[in-house]
């Protein structure tokens, strides 16, 4: 992108580390949060721990997970 007075903004790379506020990515890859159904009666499972090890051992720099509701009326 051209910035002020003609100059070429460089965009930080894809890999480059990220600082968010007092975190610090690795890289700026995310895994967006999926809807998997897996919790039973609103609590995460080892099938959640499973999954997401996995999602981080691809080399994702935040992940986040899916949501659980605690009170039976909102869950599907």
């Amino acid at each position: 992108k051209a910035g002020a007075g003609g100059n070429m903004l460089r965009r930080a790379p894809m890999f480059a580390p990220f600082r968010l506020r007092d975190m610090t990515l690795t890289n700026r890859i995310v895994v967006s949060p999926m809807a998997q159904y897996k919790a039973v009666e609103g609590c995460p499972t080892d099938w959640h721990f499973a999954h997401y090890a996995e999602r981080a051992k691809g080399g994702a720099g935040l992940l986040y997970i899916e949501m659980t509701c605690v009170s039976p009326e909102g869950r599907i």
